[in-house]
């Protein structure tokens, strides 16, 4: 899908800086009470998005999380695999963030379907439009970079378990990379319920249906509230929903976690 937009996100540290921060400090979010697990962000290098992004990195608690594990759909070339980046430092303008390698070992090894593989990593969207949010408001952290290249129902339960089984003890957040491009106003309520809900089989049919609406990160949103699920959550903040609109994709931000 080639959406048209002339604000994207800046390629250089000052401007970007300045961009993320700004956008950060403009939020009037306010913290969630609960421990966050996940957060469903947008994905795409558009910064008619950025506020909503903004808007759920403020409302993280100031908890420390030491390990990031991004969940983005794949926009390249077309395979039928989970696959973990293999760098070993992930480079953005604000500086380098740390992959762990341990947590991507474990994730390889917890399913059969994970590899370690570049395939559709290192694109303009998802983790890379969201890592300078995360440098801004976590500080120090690593990260551990997925991509899949088939969002089957399948693939998102294997992912789902797997994300799940590895959250276990760790001061972990996943972010989910998701972007909406067809919605009517009835599709995203229907979208709204079941994201408040934490209901993955209701959701897991409306996306696959695509009647009413069409995400773009079906699979890291389903992995999202499954792993969350998995781990007992039982709370959800939903900053925003954005119908897409003139050429501009959708947009939705929330938080899941547990109270």
């Amino acid at each position: 899908m080639t959406y048209t937009s002339a604000l994207t996100y800046a390629t250089q540290r000052q401007p970007l800086d300045h961009q993320i921060g700004a956008l950060l400090s403009e939020s009037d979010a306010v913290p969630v009470d609960f421990r966050v697990m996940s957060v469903i962000v947008p994905g795409s290098d558009h910064l008619e998005g950025a506020s909503l992004a903004a808007d759920v990195y403020r409302s993280l608690p100031a908890t420390d999380q030491d390990t990031v594990v991004s969940i983005a759909s794949n926009s390249g070339e077309e395979f039928k695999r989970i696959t973990v980046c293999s760098l070993d430092r992930y480079h953005t303008p604000l500086g380098d963030v740390p992959v762990d390698d341990k947590i991507r070992n474990e994730l390889c090894d917890e399913d059969d379907d994970i590899f370690l593989d570049d395939r559709g990593h290192f694109l303009r969207h998802g983790l890379d439009v969201n890592l300078p949010f995360l440098q801004k408001v976590l500080g120090s952290f690593n990260v551990v970079p997925l991509v899949m290249g088939s969002e089957s129902p399948e693939f998102c339960k294997e992912l789902g378990h797997a994300v799940g089984e590895v959250m276990a003890n760790r001061r972990m957040l996943v972010v989910a990379c998701v972007d909406i491009v067809e919605a009517t106003e009835e599709g995203m309520e229907r979208f709204r319920h079941h994201l408040k809900e934490l209901d993955v089989a209701s959701m897991m049919t409306l996306l696959n249906r695509e009647e009413g609406i069409k995400v773009d990160g079906k699979g890291p949103l389903l992995v999202a509230m499954m792993a969350s699920a998995y781990r007992r959550a039982n709370d959800v903040a939903i900053r925003g929903l954005r119908l897409p609109q003139m050429g501009i994709p959708g947009f939705a931000g929330a938080l899941i976690g547990r109270r």
